[in-house]
């Protein structure tokens, strides 16, 4: 139980909810020698980011221990979510909870059916026996 404050956040960095979004630019500047003009829009790939190997060691790896998680699912800065805490503790506290009323529950072996959507990303469904 003790991890799952941390097993929340991998799930976030391993499959974020939300793969991409867009941002206007600011002003005039230039990112990685390709000039970008103010107003311009550009897709901001936050599961690009959250595998980023300098970022994140080892980062196709899921490690529910990870130390340093700073993964952008949620946002940054002024787009940071501002519900983020509330939904995080949700999941840990519904997680635990299941943990602890079904300690045998078991997943299926073979990997989910995803929706099929550029922008957000989740199983079409987690089916689980209880034991």
């Amino acid at each position: 139980m003790a991890l799952l404050p941390s097993a929340v956040d991998e799930c976030l960095r391993y499959e974020a909810p939300i793969q991409l979004t867009d941002r206007a630019v600011v002003e005039d500047c230039a990112l990685a020698g390709q000039p970008l003009r103010r107003n311009q829009m550009v897709a901001a790939v936050l599961a690009a980011a959250n595998r980023d190997p300098a970022q994140f060691p080892d980062p196709d790896r899921f490690d529910v221990g990870r130390v340093e998680n700073r993964h952008l699912s949620l946002g940054q800065g002024q787009h940071f979510c501002l519900g983020s805490q509330l939904a995080k503790l949700e999941t840990e506290v519904a997680l635990g909870a299941l943990l602890r009323r079904f300690p045998d529950f078991t997943g299926n072996p073979e990997p989910p059916a995803w929706r099929r959507s550029m922008i957000i990303r989740g199983p079409e469904a987690v089916p689980v026996s209880l034991g």
